[in-house]
C-alpha cells in the first residue's frame, strides 16, 4: 500500500524534501513507517519525536491505511466565541494590549497575560534571531483543543493563545497567552498550563540563527506518542 509522509523542522532539511512516499505492506504501522523513511534517508533518526494522522497524534502501534497521510513531528521546543487562537506571521506587540483589552470584563476579576520573547544570549552564544516553522493546519487545531482543555479544567472566562511564525528577532514576542477568570488562582493555573501544553504538543519547530552558524531547538514529546 502507499502512504504519503510529510517531514518538518530538521526532519525535513535533513531528508532535503518535506514530503516521502513510501510503498508499504498491508497492516503495516507507524512504526514501521518509521524504519522505512529512516531506511531511505540514511542518518536521520525520528526517535523521540510523534506521528500524526489526519493531523491527530498517533501512537507507533497505529496501523496504517492506503492513502493515508503521515506526518513525522520532530519534539516541540502545543475555538469559540471566548477564545482566540492562531497562528501569525506579523508582530505580536500590537495585539497585547487589545488581546488583554478583549480579555477584560466585568465578570472577571484577574486577567492573567504572559509574552515570551526571544532571548540573546542564550547558553552563552548570542542568538541574531529565530524562525518558527509550524504543521499549521494541524497546529491550529491543536491551539483550538488546547484552550478547550482550559475550559474543561477551570471556570474561566476569554482565553487567548497566540503564536508567531516566521522570522523572530531578539526580545520580540513568539508567543502571547491571556487568561481572564472570576478569581486569580485559576487565571494564573491555567495561563501556566497553556504554555506547558504549547511547549509539549504544539507542531512549531524553532530554530536559532546563531553568530557562527544555526541549530533546531528540540524539547519534549507528548508521553505515550513518542516514536
Amino acid at each position: 500500500m502507499r502512504v504519503n509522509v510529510r517531514l518538518f523542522a530538521h526532519y525535513r532539511e535533513a531528508a532535503g524534501t518535506g514530503r516521502l512516499e513510501l510503498d508499504l505492506p498491508e497492516g503495516s504501522t507507524v512504526a514501521d513507517a518509521k524504519a522505512a523513511v529512516e531506511a531511505v534517508v540514511p542518518g536521520l533518526d525520528l526517535s523521540g519525536g510523534m506521528a500524526a494522522l489526519g493531523e491527530e497524534l498517533v501512537k507507533p502501534n497505529t496501523p496504517l491505511r492506503e492513502g493515508a497521510e503521515l506526518a513525522f513531528l520532530p519534539p516541540v521546543s502545543g475555538g469559540g466565541q471566548d477564545d482566540r487562537t492562531g497562528l501569525t506571521k506579523e508582530p505580536l506587540e500590537p495585539m497585547i494590549g487589545e488581546l488583554v483589552a478583549w480579555a477584560t470584563a466585568p465578570p472577571y476579576g484577574a486577567v492573567v497575560s504572559f509574552v515570551g520573547t526571544t532571548r540573546s544570549p542564550n547558553k552563552g552564544r548570542e542568538v541574531r534571531y529565530l524562525t518558527y516553522e509550524a504543521y499549521e493546519s494541524m497546529a491550529a487545531a491543536t491551539l483550538d483543543r488546547i484552550a478547550g482543555e482550559l475550559r474543561a479544567r477551570w471556570p474561566l472566562g476569554r482565553v487567548a493563545i497566540v503564536h508567531r511564525l516566521g522570522r523572530v528577532n531578539p526580545a520580540e514576542a513568539s508567543i502571547v497567552i491571556v487568561v481572564s477568570s472570576p478569581h486569580r488562582p485559576e487565571a494564573f493555573e491555567a495561563a501556566r498550563y497553556a504554555l506547558e501544553r504549547v511547549k509539549l504538543i504544539l507542531p512549531v519547530w524553532k530554530k536559532e540563527h546563531l553568530e557562527d552558524g544555526e541549530v533546531w531547538v528540540e524539547g519534549g514529546a507528548a508521553e505515550g506518542y513518542r516514536l
